[in-house]
């Protein structure tokens, strides 16, 4: 990603049109009995027969994303009654995962574990998006929400963030960072870090975090921005240095990390998250059906290993999804116009 940094905001015109496309997607959701089915249905009933359901992650195994998404499939699973399958389908910042599922049969059958980057950044970033984020996905309900940590490795010569921005900014030898995933609130959260505070730090991206992070401890870059339910381990072990997370409050976790806001850079807050959606069109006994099993899923102890790991979980009804991601889209789309961020 590329980076001239002129401030500005969203116009008026392009909040309207936002405004538009979020209603249009929630007159399209079969729980608030509004519209027709785009296109016919395989199914109007419950989840019946041996056919499994698949949940799409648009990350690699191992990722966070894919962790987090393995702990839906099992919930879904357990209060469905029914197979539920995790397919990993990474690439094209999400794109690739996020177009097969638009293009699905909506008959309940085929599920996506949306993020950050398909639903509230890509639509910012790419212009021939393959897929529409609002008209071509109902919301089932959120999940979870997710912290990002600034790290480096011990070798790196600098163990705050004054002394990071230091380092990059006088080292006459060429650094790097990790992305983790193309639109990323952790990809965007650097990219503005480095709009904001002047540093010459190209990124080099990676088809899933277990990669980025293999490299990254292996030496062949100096810094990453990633989760914190992914970094915590290799925190705690020594094996890197976390010198700011990202969220508004300092991660419950990592309560002696400072966040960069509070580091000198406020406007600076990035928090990622993820959920189940569904093809537009598909029947309102099964949203139904997966949105309880959801509420199910996060008030259990499903997660309880992750929450300890630093994730945030969090139900929604579908509408509360809806006005989530309206929110988020509006909040990333601002910051990317302000920061000229585009895909490189």
């Amino acid at each position: 990603m590329a980076i001239s940094h002129h401030p500005a905001s969203i116009d008026a015109s392009s909040r309207s049109m936002l405004r538009r496309r979020i209603l249009a997607g929630l007159g399209a959701l079969p729980l608030l009995g509004m519209g027709a089915p785009r296109r016919a249905t395989a199914a109007q009933g419950g989840y019946t027969g041996s056919r499994p359901i698949e949940l799409i992650v648009p990350g690699g195994p191992g990722a966070g994303t894919d962790v987090v998404a393995r702990v839906v499939a099992k919930g879904l699973n357990d209060h469905l009654g029914h197979s539920v399958v995790v397919k990993n389908m990474p690439g094209a910042a999400g794109a690739i995962g996020a177009q097969y599922v638009a293009k699905a049969t909506p008959d309940g059958y085929t599920l996506f574990f949306a993020i950050t980057g398909t639903h509230t950044v890509n639509q910012f970033l790419y212009p021939n998006l393959t897929y529409d984020p609002v008209k071509d996905f109902v919301p089932v309900s959120l999940a979870c929400k997710y912290n990002n940590v600034l790290v480096v490795r011990p070798d790196y010569g600098a163990r705050t963030f004054a002394e990071f921005i230091e380092r990059v900014r006088t080292s006459k030898e060429r650094q790097f960072y990790g992305i983790t995933a193309n639109g990323s609130s952790s990809n965007l959260a650097m990219e503005l870090l480095k709009s904001e505070a002047g540093l010459d730090l190209p990124g080099v991206p990676y088809r899933s975090a277990p990669a980025a992070v293999s490299d990254f401890l292996g030496g062949q870059y100096p810094v990453l921005m990633d989760t914190v339910i992914n970094q915590l381990p290799h925190i705690r072990a020594g094996k890197v240095i976390a010198l700011a997370t990202t969220g508004a409050e300092r991660s419950p976790v990592l309560p002696d990390v400072p966040t960069v806001a509070e580091s000198g850079y406020p406007s600076i807050v990035a928090i990622g998250w993820g959920g189940v959606m569904a093809p537009t069109g598909t029947p309102a006994p099964m949203l139904q059906q997966l949105n309880e099993a959801m509420r199910k899923t996060v008030q259990s102890n499903a997660f309880d290993n992750l929450t300890a790991a630093g994730l945030e979980v969090q139900y929604t009804t579908p509408e509360e999804m809806a006005a989530f991601i309206a929110r988020e889209s509006e909040k990333w789309g601002r910051l990317v116009k302000a920061g000229k961020i585009t895909a490189a």
